[in-house]
């Protein structure tokens, strides 16, 4: 599944087109990002550092992809433009933070309490199977922990029961989610069956140990 362009990409790719500012100088981590194209994206409206990342078997494709794409991301021989980075990350075993912003950890002056931290993180259409949804809320809860990054989902709804439980899993993980009106906001118009969410502010352990954990169908955090 990671080597086709599915629609959920295409959807947020064209919803960051319309709203450059989210990722307009900003850090950007994609998990789950495929073929590269919302990543890519990113960088081309101007983001500053963009990982894209997948399982093992995405990468070639995902890497030949960003390097088709590079003349449209870097800005010319005086500006470097963005930079991208195609990195492994299996969500069931995800790497540390650090781990994946090897260069800004890097220029962190040796200083080994400081951590950098993605601005933004995009996911796009990657939950259509429920046994990828608690994984994946683990991984965001690891990467989204910062109190200022924010998390932008895009999905298609191919089932209630899958689709009820990843809402309720991210009603449990933020303390905030927002289901876009994207015609309203951007003028985007999309299939009710698409949904764009916007997500900031990791709820602390005691405020995810309550009874919304049961019904999200999910373990604790």
């Amino acid at each position: 599944s990671g080597l086709n362009v599915w629609d959920g990409a295409l959807l947020l790719a064209r919803y960051l087109e319309k709203k450059s500012q989210i990722v307009e100088g900003k850090r950007i981590l994609e998990l789950g990002g495929g073929c590269g194209l919302v990543g890519i994206a990113a960088a081309i409206l101007g983001a500053k550092h963009v990982i894209i990342t997948d399982l093992s078997y995405a990468l070639p494709l995902m890497k030949e992809n960003v390097l088709r794409n590079e003349s449209a991301f870097r800005k010319g021989n005086d500006e470097k433009g963005a930079l991208v980075e195609c990195i492994e990350c299996d969500w069931f075993h995800p790497p540390l933070i650090r781990e994946l912003f090897t260069h800004e950890t890097a220029s962190l002056n040796g200083n080994e309490h400081e951590e950098s931290f993605p601005d933004i993180i995009l996911v796009a259409d990657c939950v259509w199977l429920s046994h990828l949804i608690y994984p994946l809320l683990k991984t965001l809860k690891l990467y989204a922990r910062h109190p200022s990054t924010k998390v932008i989902i895009t999905y298609q709804q191919r089932g209630k029961d899958a689709h009820e439980e990843f809402l309720s899993g991210m009603h449990v993980l933020f303390k905030n989610v927002v289901d876009v009106d994207t015609k309203e906001s951007v003028g985007l118009v999309k299939p009710d069956v698409f949904h764009v969410f916007e997500c900031c502010g990791v709820k602390h352990e005691a405020e995810t140990h309550d009874d919304s954990v049961t019904k999200a169908k999910i373990s604790p955090f």
